[in-house]
């Protein structure tokens, strides 16, 4: 870890009774640091308050967040940060009664090089068996409830491949183990929508912005069959093009025109 701290004091220290550590009750945002600047700054800090507002937390100071965000991560070239925002301190049980204030946690770590080799080379999914929950209540944004998650990477671990496609238990596509997904077919451009399960990602919401022409479905696993080209993405790694899903090849050029696009849009 290169930088952490709690409401703006450096510590890498909490209270064991924190409700993001009894409950997971809280939320974070991830970005990239690139030379000392944040991507996408204002854009992560309005999700951040957005989900908040979704789990009733308030009394946050948002300005002198924003404020220690900037500063800290002009000592950084290449970097990833993480803001968690906890419901605070309180005692055993799941009311907030008595809670304190929210904790805010800021933390800067490296940048995992191997995503600068997978935006070149592209990278090779599989499937995952762990399925999502249904949850309109939670759905999109980042809370700090991330077992399901912690599980499918359990799976990833033991597998062949650098990413899973994950689909919900009722077997329509969501996400990846860790980022959103594009697939092109037919020079159709689709993308899951996330109404009851998945994280809304920051890039994910740009790119459909950008492109007016992307289909938002709720498909199950079998859409993904005969498809031309695929393209992950998140705030930290980028686009990255898919070059095999599950066994079968895809087009890297396909996949580069579309990213090449976003990149002229932007």
């Amino acid at each position: 870890m290169l930088y952490c701290s709690l409401n703006g004091i450096r510590t890498e220290d909490i209270s064991i009774t924190d409700r993001g550590l009894a409950y997971g009750d809280g939320v974070f945002t991830t970005a990239k640091i690139v030379d000392g600047t944040i991507l996408l700054l204002m854009e992560h800090i309005e999700r951040l308050k957005e989900s908040c507002a979704r789990i009733a937390l308030s009394d946050i100071d948002w300005h002198a967040l924003k404020a220690e965000l900037v500063k800290q991560s002009t000592a950084f070239p290449l970097a990833v940060l993480k803001v968690m925002i906890t419901a605070g301190t309180g005692g055993r049980g799941y009311s907030r009664i008595g809670v304190s204030k929210p904790n805010v946690i800021v933390m800067v770590h490296e940048f995992p090089k191997h995503y600068i080799d997978w935006q070149q080379a592209g990278v090779s999914i599989g499937i995952a068996k762990t399925r999502l929950g249904i949850n309109p209540n939670l759905a999109g944004i980042k809370h700090l409830n991330r077992l399901e998650q912690v599980l499918i990477r359990k799976e990833l671990d033991e597998s062949q491949w650098q990413d899973l496609i994950v689909t919900d238990v009722q077997n329509n596509i969501v996400e990846t183990s860790c980022a959103n997904v594009f697939w092109i077919k037919n020079n159709d451009v689709f993308t899951p929508e996330l109404g009851s399960s998945g994280v809304s990602g920051l890039l994910r919401n740009q790119t459909i912005r950008q492109l007016s022409e992307i289909k938002l479905i709720k498909e199950p696993l079998d859409s993904l069959v005969d498809i031309d080209a695929m393209i992950i993405c998140n705030s930290v790694m980028g686009y990255v093009p898919v070059k095999n899903f599950n066994g079968h090849t895809l087009s890297l050029s396909v996949a580069s025109r579309f990213i090449g696009k976003l990149v002229c849009n932007s």
